[in-house]
């Protein structure tokens, strides 16, 4: 926290006693559990998202990490959609915001007998004020558009993230997501065509998923091949399927979210159709003209609960149960700029509890990230956590009520997010090549599915987040990625900071290497991988993302990713 002159006055342990005692005072006791938080935070246990760390314990506690909202296809809403994405982006928070409502480009309006100038304009209005948005001065304005790929002006939002080309049709601060079906990846497979139409004339293909939604789809392609509709346009499924590759291996987008998979396992789809991720993909939550979706985020440390080459479990269930009450206490002290999303908050009581210092862990066990060892290893830690953050809501429930969108939910069905697996496997008709039992026999699944059918205090409650900030401030690696290099230069809004991996500088220290190889592990940026002198294991755990991708997608389809990880909030 800084000072009207811009000068740090918060000492870091002050820090973490601030956010702890601004999440507790409407505990009962709120010292007592002031330092508990305290005691977690301040040893990195676990870590609060960042805009809570921001605000907590101030006179404007906006804590929220994650707004997701829909723009609907008419001006007032737009216009209101521009200065709410404004509002939340001054209160600190990332953004998602899907846009595949808005007609397409040369559709007819009625109101003036013209045409629509399509997305993309109102696209770049939004894009040009996070630009001007600094995030309680602290970080830049972000947010991330979301678009179904059935959107006639898809090839243009493809292109939105280009260097080269005009620059009223490009994004450059917005980050863009495609929302996929299982109808387009069936088509893709099958070599069939594709078609796109204007939002206008199909307006529920947005809200539609599953067996329904390609039901629907081909009604309106028998519509279109009959001259019913007015705009439409056929392509080959596998082309735009490359258009789609080949601009995220140019620019890192679109990212690719899958809207299926996203809707049929969650489990708080009663409210609503889920019609995007959020600015970082590990947020799935229904929105809504009057519900503009909130999400708030912790992350577990996992290298802080090592003991003796192990995990010490009974640490991290406390801290994954400590986490839990303390995200749920911050829904009740939150105060949000627009009433959309405070009432979403209070209406479902969504938080993300995520990891970081996943990289960090293993490499402290001797386990290589792209090993089946490493796989086993993330589906027990992730097992344990679901488990605990489940059980933990189901107590705060009994406690405290259960949240009022409760009922109808997949958890008062007794349903757990591993369940969810088996509606995926029906509706899509194939199995999902998954190992789906316990990786944690001890843990009782079957007496916490009756204890969720009888109330939850959260309507979701995991999600993995990238954690970049928060995973520094920890001094660890964020969420589960594997490491960049080995040593590099981080640069911040704050400052340029020396990224250094302390795991292999000990081990090539215990070796008596350090000194003799350290300067050729600079000279090659990091990576290590071709320095005869380290020992061939050393190299195997030491490797970084660049070295991973082969490997990692090898990995994934030898082992999908953790059916616990792929809770709630559908992350992966």
């Amino acid at each position: 926290m800084k000072d009207k002159n811009q000068k740090p006055f918060e000492t870091p342990q002050y820090f973490f006693m601030r956010v702890a005692m601004g999440l507790s005072y409407n505990e009962k006791d709120p010292t007592e559990w002031a330092v508990k938080f305290y005691e977690k935070m301040s040893q990195h246990e676990y870590i609060a998202g960042g805009s809570t760390n921001i605000y907590s314990g101030t006179v404007t506690p906006s804590l929220s990490n994650c707004f997701l909202l829909e723009i609907h296809d008419d001006m007032g809403h737009i216009a209101k959609s521009v200065a709410d994405i404004m509002m939340l982006s001054k209160a600190s928070g990332g953004l998602g915001a899907s846009i595949t409502k808005l007609r397409a480009s040369g559709s007819p309006l009625s109101s003036n007998n013209t045409t629509s100038s399509g997305p993309t304009p109102f696209a770049k209005i939004i894009d040009t004020a996070i630009r001007a948005i600094q995030r309680g001065g602290k970080k830049k304005g972000a947010l991330c558009f979301y678009m179904e790929n059935w959107h006639i002006n898809f090839e243009e939002f493809i292109e939105w993230k280009h260097n080269a080309g005009d620059d009223y049709l490009r994004m450059r601060t917005a980050n863009t997501a495609v929302f996929i079906s299982d109808e387009f990846m069936k088509r893709v497979e099958a070599k069939a065509d594709w078609y796109m139409f204007d939002p206008k004339e199909t307006p529920d293909l947005n809200e539609l998923y599953g067996k329904e939604f390609s039901a629907r789809y081909d009604e309106y392609i028998k519509m279109a091949e009959e001259k019913k509709l007015k705009m439409f346009k056929k392509v080959p499924a596998t082309e735009q399927y490359r258009q789609i590759l080949v601009a995220l291996q140019t620019t890192s987008h679109p990212w690719l979210t899958f809207k299926d998979a996203i809707n049929l396992r969650a489990l708080n789809n009663n409210t609503g159709t889920i019609h995007m991720s959020n600015l970082c993909t590990e947020i799935c939550l229904p929105q809504d003209k009057n519900n503009i979706a909130v999400c708030n985020l912790a992350s577990i440390n996992i290298a802080t609960h090592l003991k003796k080459k192990q995990i010490d479990w009974q640490k991290l269930e406390e801290s994954a149960r400590l986490a839990v009450r303390q995200l749920d206490n911050l829904i009740d002290i939150n105060k949000l700029p627009i009433i959309e999303a405070e009432k979403s908050d209070a209406e479902n009581r969504a938080i993300g509890l995520g990891v970081m210092g996943f990289s960090d862990a293993i490499e402290q066990l001797g386990i290589p990230y792209d090993s089946p060892h490493a796989y086993d290893f993330t589906d027990k830690i992730f097992e344990f956590i679901s488990h605990m953050a489940i059980d933990e809501s189901a107590n705060l429930a009994q406690e405290r009520g259960s949240y009022k969108n409760f009922q109808g939910s997949g958890w008062s069905k007794g349903l757990v997010p591993i369940d969810t697996i088996e509606k995926l496997e029906n509706e899509r008709g194939i199995a999902v090549d998954i190992d789906k039992k316990s990786k944690q026999n001890w843990l009782d699944w079957d007496s916490l599915r009756a204890k969720v059918k009888k109330g939850m205090r959260n309507a979701t409650l995991m999600a993995v987040a990238p954690n970049a900030n928060i995973g520094l401030v920890a001094g660890t690696t964020p969420g589960i990625d594997p490491r960049f290099a080995q040593v590099f230069s981080r640069n911040k809004i704050s400052g340029k900071y020396l990224d250094i991996n302390h795991n292999l500088v000990i081990e090539l220290k215990n070796l008596g290497l350090w000194d003799m190889v350290k300067g050729k592990i600079i000279e090659l940026q990091g990576d290590i991988s071709s320095i005869d002198q380290i020992p061939l294991h050393i190299r195997e755990i030491y490797k970084t993302s660049r070295l991973e991708k082969r490997s990692k997608i090898n990995l994934l389809f030898t082992h999908e990713a953790s059916p616990h990880c792929r809770t709630e909030h559908g992350c992966s």
